[in-house]
């Protein structure tokens, strides 16, 4: 379970700093990514961004969405959001966990990745959240059943975690992953006509 933290003025103050970010996602928007994805070098590897205007906001919250060591990609988190003072149904949930992946993917992809090559997924899940009428039978069947859409047989790791909440407030689930992906060789894939995430259809905004 996640600590309870105190509204205190730092807080307050990365609330204000990474509100670009949680607003990305809970709204379900996908920033484009750009024709040459931005990297920081570091002593282990490199951060990876889809885009500088990412690399910018990301920066002032303290993380990369992608970061790169060696022949794995580690994700940062991200979350599957409700707009605030409204309860998902079953399309809007499935909407905007299918939309979350595509953002998944794309910042994978800035790191010379893509999401079939993702070889570990943990998921912390706000069970009874207000903002989502679905059970928790049915939240865990919908992830598993949108997820498959966008990964290949054989299924990557998988490891579910209930939390007490999420940033935002109105986050559902958060998704982090952990991808491998060989600077160099062929990748192990079993089917190469799996469709690319970018290319999935989640439907209407």
């Amino acid at each position: 379970m996640k600590a309870h933290i105190a509204l205190t003025t730092s807080y307050s103050s990365l609330i204000a700093n990474c509100a670009p970010v949680a607003i990305l996602l809970s709204a379900c928007s996908v920033a484009p990514v750009s024709e040459d994805a931005v990297t920081v070098s570091g002593r282990t590897g490199y951060s990876a961004y889809t885009s500088e205007q990412q690399r910018v906001s990301q920066d002032a919250c303290g993380y990369a969405a992608a970061y790169r060591a060696g022949d794995y990609v580690y994700l940062s988190g991200v979350v599957v959001g409700a707009p605030p003072g409204e309860a998902l149904d079953r399309a809007g949930f499935r909407e905007r966990v299918c939309r979350t992946l595509q953002y998944a993917h794309r910042n994978l992809e800035a790191a010379g990745s893509d999401i079939r090559d993702v070889a570990e997924i943990i998921s912390f899940h706000v069970w009874d959240s207000p903002h989502l009428a679905l059970t928790k039978l049915e939240h865990l069947e919908l992830i598993a059943e949108v997820k498959r859409q966008f990964t290949e047989v054989p299924h990557p790791a998988w490891s579910a975690i209930g939390v007490s909440e999420l940033l935002p407030d109105t986050g559902l689930v958060e998704l982090r992953m952990v991808a491998y992906s060989p600077t160099s060789g062929p990748r192990m894939r079993s089917d190469d006509t799996t469709q690319q995430g970018s290319m999935i259809d989640c439907g209407e905004s």
